[in-house]
């Protein structure tokens, strides 16, 4: 088929060949028939943009199955039936579904399969979190619903009319709008019916004046009023506020914005746009608890379809009704699911997979035994033969196979150990005096006169609300932003080291993930050149970077593996004093864990820490001796642990004070009160209750195993059959409401386990 220009690529797998010409006009869709070494495949030429001359081929059986998905461009390739679309998304017949995955088989750019057979329906509404270790194939799975990632096998399809929204962990706006402009930017009905009011308006005013002009206009307002244009203002207020941002940050240039807040602005130019699909990846990352809290709570009321990449246990708490777990190249779901019911069914599920796995060696090993004695006998010939064909049959179902790796396997747990602190002279390690803090650009400085003394020893929290000045005083005590007035003065033996929230984010992609580390920690201030590659991939390989991992290059590594390299450059170098800014962002649950169980540990009277977090859970393993309270300008030093008031007055997005939250408490009813009271006596009784339970479950398992193995004697004696299944299923029908009624009594007992 001669095209106009020659193949500007030419790219050859085992099971098809996708070509990429620049066309000068297509406008039509071509159908061919191939090579005949490809047998009946079809070769389908289509526009990938009606405003670009690129154009995709695409390869399929004539039997729909698709063979190729091309790296040459940003868009999916699949059959014929399939439309592929400006995201990248590929649209076809979806049952009904907003998106199905069928037989989906993905490999790293190394060629490791990292996903294999994943089988997955979202349905219109259904709101799914989507969990797993670092590295476990969550991004790619994204990835691959919107063509950014190249599928081996199986199709991603999205519903013909269904609008896919997508949110990247390093999406950043870039724009040169303002905030506010950005964020109304793709809410595509409202401005088009804008644009199409405005511009009847406009031919009016140049004097046409003609009845079918003003019905027109007439029908333009209907229409600007139907997609909810007279509130457009408000709602881009209502999001960007929730996000974080202030009234006059509306009208500031998003390149003002660092990339964290460019995230923000990104996010909410998403959720402005209202996909029917929401694809968020890790959107929490930059967002401090008060918009978390704001963006569960928008998101479990959102009323299109959600697709979840988190490790933030309370954003998934609040914000998804099911859960799919991805690991061991697998998708586990658990529908209908929060995040904590998740784990209890997981845990369930493991342990009834487990049992049952071992009831049925058990009963193999029995029929064995019973082949192997009687085998040879004429007597019981027929008798051994038919319980051969039993054990067949076991082993056909499956009933024989051990338990699914995803479902049994212990999640395995990182580990972080920190250098020992070298230590100072005296007990003041870094002191500011008198100091302005602020980033230099004309303007007034965002705290005045700040007086802060780090002792040996101490680990300091700063909370305040978003904007007061957290994080920009730790780039003061770091030293990387001047102080505006003001002394900041470090002892003889002063050893910073920090980690940021950022700094997973700044790594050279291009540079391998062993050779960053132990640049870190030979190299600059303080290095130290006997660190050997074996102590690199020793803390490496304890945060999970494992086998091949260290020798990759960052860009090939998912952004919880980036974060966990640079964890591990944290970890390398001797400090004395630690400074951590939001460390628990890109990092998952057992990474968070670690890091927080290694800095309770460490230090003793010669380390100190000063820390920027939102992440409770983290905070509260810490064990902080000192609360910073940055706000108004200055900054508040008590020298106590966290209290539940710290949390009270940040961490939720009421936007109000401790004090404001204390004076709206409002008296329990009578009714209220007995519910309270009857759980409180729940909750004392409940630990007798769940050894009880306990007893009950495994009388009734061993009763279960018993009618099991009375129904293989019964062989062919249907009305026998027939009891005894209608004996075992209430036997798991009391397993099941046992374990509600545990699952209960350790939520009462959680509930007022303080009180």
């Amino acid at each position: 088929i001669p095209p106009p220009h020659p193949p500007s690529c030419l790219k050859r797998s085992k099971r098809a060949i996708a070509i990429t010409f620049e066309m000068a006009n297509l406008s039509s869709l071509l159908v061919l028939v191939a090579f005949s070494s490809l047998a009946q495949v079809t070769i389908a030429f289509s526009p990938v943009h009606p405003y670009t001359t690129t154009n995709n081929i695409c390869l399929s059986r004539n039997n729909d199955t698709p063979l190729f998905r091309s790296k040459q461009t940003s868009l999916a390739l699949s059959s014929t039936s399939a439309e592929p679309t400006t995201l990248g998304v590929t649209k076809g017949d979806t049952k009904g579904a907003n998106l199905l995955l069928t037989d989906l088989y993905i490999s790293t750019g190394g060629g490791d399969q990292i996903l294999k057979s994943i089988n997955f329906r979202v349905d219109p509404k259904e709101r799914w979190g989507i969990v797993g270790p670092n590295g476990c194939g969550k991004s790619t799975l994204l990835g691959a619903i919107t063509g950014s990632v190249n599928i081996d096998e199986g199709v991603a399809l999205v519903a013909s009319k269904v609008k896919v929204g997508y949110l990247k962990q390093t999406a950043v706006s870039g724009s040169t709008k303002t905030v506010r402009e950005e964020a109304a930017s793709e809410m595509e009905e409202i401005n088009n019916a804008r644009l199409r009011m405005d511009k009847l308006e406009e031919q009016i005013g140049g004097g046409d004046s003609s009845e079918k002009t003003l019905n027109d206009l007439a029908k333009s307002q209907d229409r600007f009023e139907d997609v909810g244009g007279w509130t457009q203002d408000q709602d881009v207020d209502q999001v960007l506020k929730g996000l974080g941002f202030q009234p006059f940050d509306s009208d500031r240039l998003c390149s003002d914005f660092s990339g964290g807040w460019q995230m923000r602005i990104a996010l909410a130019r998403l959720l402005l746009s209202q996909p029917d699909l929401l694809l968020l990846d890790e959107p929490s990352n930059h967002l401090d608890s008060s918009a978390r809290d704001w963006l569960a709570t928008y998101l479990s009321n959102y009323q299109g379809s959600i697709l979840l990449v988190s490790h933030d246990v309370a954003l998934l708490t609040k914000s998804v009704n099911s859960i799919a777990e991805v690991g061991g190249q697998s998708l586990t779901q658990y529908v209908s699911c929060n995040y904590d019911k998740y784990l209890t069914e997981k845990e369930f599920r493991a342990k009834s997979a487990i049992a049952e796995y071992e009831r049925n060696m058990k009963e193999a090993e029995r029929l064995q035994d019973f082949v192997d004695k009687w085998g040879a006998s004429a007597t019981k010939a027929t008798a051994a033969q038919s319980r051969v064909k039993m054990i067949e049959k076991m082993r056909k179902e499956g009933k024989l196979d051990p338990p699914a790796l995803a479902l049994t396997q212990q999640r395995w747990k990182p580990s972080l150990v920190l250098p020992d602190p070298p230590k100072g002279i005296g007990e003041e390690l870094l002191v500011l005096k008198g100091a302005d803090v602020g980033w230099g650009d004309g303007g007034a400085p965002i705290l005045e006169g700040i007086d802060l003394v780090v002792n040996r020893g101490m680990k300091l929290i700063l909370r305040g609300p978003n904007g007061a000045g957290k994080s920009t005083l730790l780039a003061a005590l770091r030293g990387k932003l001047p102080l505006l007035a003001g002394k900041r003065i470090e002892n003889d033996v002063f050893r910073l080291g920090y980690f940021t929230q950022d700094l997973a984010q700044e790594l050279d992609v291009s540079a391998r993930a062993m050779d960053l580390v132990l640049e870190y920690a030979r190299e600059g201030k303080n290095g130290d050149y006997s660190v050997s590659n074996q102590d690199a991939r020793g803390v490496m390989g304890r945060l999970g970077l494992t086998d091949g991992k260290p020798l990759q290059k960052v860009g090939e590594l998912s952004g919880g593996e980036k974060a966990r390299v640079a964890l591990s450059m944290f970890a390398l170098k001797a400090s004395n004093l630690l400074l951590l800014d939001e460390p628990s962002n890109h990092l998952d649950v057992e990474c968070i864990e670690a890091l927080g169980d290694s800095l309770s540990n460490w230090g003793g009277k010669d380390g100190s820490v000063v820390v920027v977090s939102h992440d409770r859970a983290f905070c509260e393993s810490v064990g902080f001796t000192h609360v910073g309270t940055v706000a108004d300008g200055g900054l508040v030093i008590e020298e106590r642990g966290l209290e539940e008031r710290d949390w009270a007055r940040y961490d939720i997005a009421s936007g109000t004070d401790s004090e404001g939250i204390c004076g709206n408490v409002e008296e329990l009813t009578a009714e209220e009160k007995a519910e309270q009271e009857r759980k409180r006596k729940l909750a004392f009784n409940a630990p007798k209750r769940i050894q009880k339970i306990e007893n009950m479950i495994e009388k009734a398992e061993k009763k279960i195993n018993e009618y099991d193995e009375k129904m293989l004697e019964f062989g062919s004696d249907l009305e026998k059959l027939m009891d005894m299944t209608e004996k075992k299923t209430k036997e798991e029908e009391s397993v099941v409401d046992l374990m509600e009624e545990w699952e209960m009594l350790e939520e009462v007992v959680a509930e007022f386990s303080d009180t």
